[in-house]
C-alpha cells in the first residue's frame, strides 16, 4: 500500500507541475489564447477570372452609386490567381472601387468589443505613386460610405483616417507613428523607412512587396493603431501608425461614430495587386496563425510537415500589442487545490 501511495502521490504531483508548465499567467498569455475567429478567407479556389462568380463563391458584395451604397460604380475586375485574389484596376477609367466582405450583421459580435482585422498585400502596379488597396472597418453603406481607412500607398506613406459625411479626419499626427509622414531627414521615419530601411523618394518602392497590414481596432480607444510586416522578405511587425489625441480624429471624436460596421475591400483607383489571408478576429493581439490553417481531414496535408514533437510552435508577440487573457480554468490549478488531494490519499493509505 505504501508503493501505492507514492504512486499516486508522484502521478499527482507531476500532474500540478504539467499543469502550471501550461497555463500562462493572465498577463503573460499567449498568442491566439482565447480568440475568436470571425472570418478568414485564403481564397484556395480554382483559377478564375470572372467577378460575379467569384463574389458569390465568397458571399462578398459589390457596393455602387446605382444601389446607394458608394460614392462611385464599381471599375475592378477579381480574379483568383494561384490561391489568391488578384484587383484588376489600373485601366483607363479606374475609379475607386468598394466590395463588401462582412456586414454589420456578421460584425455585430465583434464590433462591441475589440477586434482585429489583418490582411496580406501585393501591389503590382499603378497609375500613379499614390494608389492603393486597403480593407477599410466602420463601413456605413447607407450613406455611401462613411468608414475608417489605412490606405498603404504605393510610395511607402499612408493615411490612417475617417471618411465622414465626404470629409475626411486624421487619427494620428505628426511624430514617430505619423502614417503619412514622407520626410526622413528629421528624428521621425517614414513607412518605407520602417519596413524597407529606404527613405521615402515618392517613386513606388513597395512595387511587388509582399506586406502584412495588421489594424488594431480597440472600442475605448480614440482610433485605430496599425502594424506592418515585410512578410516577403521574413520581416518583423512594426508599429506605423497609432492614434493621438493631437490628430482630428480625437478632437472630433470620430472614432467608431461612423454608424456602420461592416468590413470592405476598396481597390483605391488606377492600381493592380493582389490580397491573401485576410483574417477578421476578436481581441487586440498576434494569433497563433497556423492554427488557422487546419485540414478539414485530420491528416496532415502534405504541403505542411508534421513537426517533430508535439509542442506548438513558440510565436512571438508583437511589441507593444497587449495580448488578451488565458482562460483561467488551468490557471487556476495551483498547489493549494492539490494537498486535500494529498491528505485524503493518506488517510486511505492508513487505513488500509
Amino acid at each position: 500500500m505504501k508503493k501505492l501511495f507514492k504512486a499516486f502521490t508522484f502521478m499527482l504531483i507531476s500532474t500540478l507541475l504539467a499543469t502550471s508548465a501550461s497555463a500562462a499567467p493572465r498577463d503573460e498569455a499567449k498568442p491566439g489564447v482565447g480568440y475568436n475567429i470571425i472570418y478568414y478567407e485564403e481564397f484556395n479556389y480554382d483559377n478564375n477570372g470572372n467577378t460575379a462568380p467569384i463574389l458569390k463563391q465568397l458571399s462578398w458584395t459589390a457596393l455602387s452609386l446605382s444601389n446607394k451604397t458608394a460614392v462611385t460604380e464599381p471599375t475592378a475586375k477579381l480574379s483568383i490567381i494561384d490561391g489568391k485574389l488578384y484587383i484588376e484596376n489600373n485601366k483607363s477609367g479606374g475609379v475607386d472601387s468598394y466590395f463588401m466582405i462582412l456586414n454589420d450583421t456578421k460584425m455585430l459580435s465583434a464590433w462591441q468589443g475589440d477586434y482585429t482585422v489583418q490582411f496580406d498585400v501585393t501591389l503590382t502596379s499603378a497609375g500613379d505613386a499614390s494608389r492603393y488597396i486597403a480593407i477599410l472597418t466602420d463601413y456605413k453603406p447607407s450613406t455611401k460610405g462613411d468608414y475608417h481607412s489605412f490606405h498603404l500607398r504605393i510610395n511607402g506613406s499612408a493615411n490612417n483616417q475617417a471618411r465622414i459625411a465626404g470629409k475626411w479626419t486624421t487619427f494620428d499626427a505628426p511624430g514617430q507613428y505619423y502614417a503619412a509622414d514622407q520626410d526622413d531627414s528629421d528624428s521621425t521615419s517614414t513607412i518605407a523607412k520602417k519596413i524597407l530601411g529606404k527613405d521615402f523618394n515618392g517613386s513606388q518602392v513597395l512595387k511587388n512587396k509582399t506586406l502584412t497590414v495588421r489594424i488594431v481596432c480597440e472600442k475605448y480607444d480614440i482610433g485605430p493603431r496599425v502594424y506592418i510586416r515585410n512578410t516577403g522578405e521574413g520581416g518583423e511587425f512594426v508599429l506605423v501608425s497609432r492614434a493621438g489625441s493631437e490628430g482630428e480624429g480625437y478632437t472630433s471624436a470620430h472614432w467608431r461614430k461612423t454608424g456602420g460596421k461592416a468590413i470592405v475591400l476598396k481597390a483605391g483607383g488606377t492600381i493592380n495587386g493582389y490580397i491573401d489571408n485576410v483574417l477578421v478576429y476578436t481581441g487586440t493581439g498576434e494569433p497563433v496563425f497556423e492554427e488557422l490553417k487546419a485540414p478539414e481531414t485530420t491528416g496532415v496535408p502534405e504541403t505542411t510537415a508534421a513537426p517533430e514533437t508535439t509542442a506548438a510552435p513558440q510565436t512571438e508577440p508583437v511589441t507593444d500589442i497587449e495580448l488578451a487573457p488565458t482562460e483561467e480554468g488551468c490557471a487556476s490549478f495551483t498547489a493549494l487545490s492539490i494537498i486535500p488531494l494529498l491528505a485524503a490519499a493518506f488517510v486511505i493509505s492508513k487505513r488500509k
